[in-house]
């Protein structure tokens, strides 16, 4: 019969197991959801873990791009077990938080590799993913504030139920 610290501990590994999951599903998601156009942004989604470690790949994403976490009872108290964010230097444009001056978007030359869900002219509230149907040739990969859309829209909740599910007993 096993003891209570066999049990914990196949508890413990089994949350993490399903925590990285989780991450791996919400990665994976918030890179089709996304905008992209040269794949950079889709590629630069990164996992933290607070007690230390960081992972990273490319979409799509795996098992080994999210860090292992110890299988301690203080790292499966933690309220937070994973950052989530992406690195790419143009991010805070890519996630709709800042907005740029219409001229600040420059044809890089080549077409996008996502889909194009939306072409026309962009107007001159400078904001990513804003662009009015008719004349003109913007292009946007992903809809204005899909990231928003994403957490609050129930998206980010399959991902990491997804997850969850996914995970089995070690």
């Amino acid at each position: 019969m096993a003891d209570l610290r066999d049990l914990m501990r196949d508890a413990y590994a089994w949350k993490n197991n399903a925590t990285r999951r989780a991450a791996k599903e919400i990665m994976n998601g918030l890179a089709e959801a996304g905008p992209n156009w040269s794949g950079e942004f889709q590629d630069s989604w990164v996992a933290h873990a607070p007690s230390g470690g960081s992972g990273s790949g490319s979409y799509p994403y795996s098992l080994s791009d999210i860090p292992t976490l110890p299988t301690t009872k203080k790292q499966v108290e933690r309220k937070t077990q994973f950052i989530i964010e992406n690195i790419a230097y143009h991010a805070p444009i890519a996630l709709d938080l800042v907005d740029l001056p219409k001229e600040a978007f420059i044809f890089p030359g080549q077409g996008p590799q996502g889909d194009i869900v939306e072409r026309g002219q962009r107007p001159d509230t400078g904001k990513r993913g804003e662009i009015e149907p008719g004349r003109g040739d913007s292009r946007s990969t992903a809809p204005l504030f899909w990231y928003q859309l994403f957490i609050k829209g129930g998206k980010m909740q399959k991902a990491l139920e997804r997850g969850v599910k996914l995970a089995k007993p070690e």
